[in-house]
């Protein structure tokens, strides 16, 4: 890849943003979903209506060690609101504090949070969609495939007993194929890493900053946990990403695909689109998203 075009790569990657609900009409911010202080969320209304809504759940990104439920790429599913739908956004503790598979106990525990409080939250409990950029699309994706598995619920953190499942998710160019060389598909994809290359003796997976351990990457690659009966599932990924490689989400969506039928994903490859850019940050954008929900909760 030239230097021009690792240039423009890095233009149209955008920084995450700081939120203000209280540029929202209706919310309820700060609400601890389980038993730690830092495992906290805020809930978003429609501006008009009694509810129940249909819930989207947002996990934001930042390679499972930055972002916040208000520093993120809310601007992806905002709209939402618009369209009738409640949306919840939350806070998952991070690495280098926190490690695999905690991240995912929280989000899990959150969902089993919004499913017990429902009745008073204004949600519809069997009508819930997850949706998450970049680590957070790797956390939906593992929220929509691991329902039921009780190693990878996190019950300890809160409401025991409670379903986790979601009825459909949206992957926002997250990593697939966490044991998988990145930076290998980064280079035959003739792209420029935005990451250095690690010493020759340390793993080039991009989860390998966590574990060198392959069987624990691959326990916590969505593609290990594909099964018949995942939810519907929408992958957004740019192909000029030189942060997560096409390939994950290309691989995943094969795998859905055999395992499940050709109903089940729906793959949408951006020719030019970086990771993180703002083209998925449109309202045309929001409008895809909310499309593919209303197909599976509405």
């Amino acid at each position: 890849m030239s230097e021009n075009k690792a240039a423009e790569g890095m233009k149209r990657m955008m920084l995450p943003s700081v939120f203000d609900p209280g540029v929202l009409k209706r919310t309820k911010v700060d609400i601890q979903y389980g038993t730690l202080p830092e495992q906290l969320l805020d809930v978003y209304y429609p501006d008009e209506g009694d509810g129940p809504w249909p819930l989207i759940i947002y996990v934001h990104g930042g390679g499972w060690s930055m972002g916040s439920r208000r520093e993120c790429a809310i601007d992806c599913i905002l709209g939402a609101l618009k369209r009738g739908y409640a949306l919840v956004t939350l806070d998952y503790r991070l690495a280098p504090k926190t490690k695999f598979p905690e991240f995912l106990f929280d989000v899990k525990t959150a969902v089993r949070w919004c499913r017990a409080n429902a009745r008073e939250y204004g949600f519809i409990p069997d009508k819930f969609g997850v949706m998450g950029d970049s680590a957070g699309g790797h956390l939906a994706l593992m929220i929509g495939f691991t329902a039921g598995h009780p190693e990878y619920e996190g019950e300890q953190y809160g409401w025991p007993g409670v379903s986790s499942a979601v009825q459909a998710v949206i992957d926002m160019y997250g990593p697939a194929v966490l044991d998988a060389d990145n930076f290998a598909w980064t280079r035959e994809n003739g792209l420029k890493s935005m990451r250095p290359e690690p010493p020759k003796d340390a793993p080039p997976m991009l989860a390998g900053a966590f574990t060198a351990d392959l069987n624990m990457l691959k326990l916590i690659s969505p593609i290990s946990y594909v099964h018949k009966d995942i939810p519907p599932v929408l992958i957004q990924q740019g192909e000029a990403d030189p942060v997560v490689p096409r390939q994950h989400s290309i691989l995943v969506a094969e795998r859905i695909r055999e395992v499940c039928g050709p109903d089940r994903v729906d793959l949408r490859l951006y020719p030019g689109r970086s990771h993180s850019d703002h083209e998925f940050m449109t309202e045309a954008n929001c409008a895809e998203a909310c499309e593919f929900f209303d197909k599976y909760l509405k």
